[in-house]
């Protein structure tokens, strides 16, 4: 993943953000930088980077003209894509080089906790 990262140009910040705003219609930056604990300028400046690689894009608020918001954007979708392969196929190498009895435990300690997240 962080190859992918860094073959991108992305902090890992910034692919954060992208996640956060796959989940999401849109949000401000102040809300982008409350979910991130990171201050509202640095969230700024993450922001304009992924703004000038074409991944999301800034919109005025309808409701109030001094909020901007941001929404990701088909070629950030791609990236997430791109990014979530990469941690696939690291956990999958990783996974083939335990032992058959620590991948066996590891899934059994490992399934309860996927079906409570997949279940709503």
């Amino acid at each position: 993943m962080f190859r992918v990262l860094g073959e991108l140009g992305l902090a890992f910040t910034q692919m954060k953000a992208l996640f956060i705003l796959s989940e999401h219609d849109r949000l401000s930056v102040k809300d982008i930088s409350g979910r991130l604990s990171m201050s509202l300028p640095a969230m700024s400046r993450s922001v304009d980077g992924l703004v000038q690689r074409g991944y999301v894009a800034r919109h005025e608020c309808a409701s109030d003209r001094r909020s901007r918001l941001v929404t990701l954007l088909p070629a950030g979708r791609e990236v997430l894509g791109r990014v979530l392969a990469a941690r696939g196929a690291a956990l999958v190498e990783f996974a083939a080089e335990l032992p058959d009895a620590e991948r066996d435990a590891l899934h059994a300690a490992l399934l309860p906790i996927a079906e409570r997240l997949s279940s709503p």
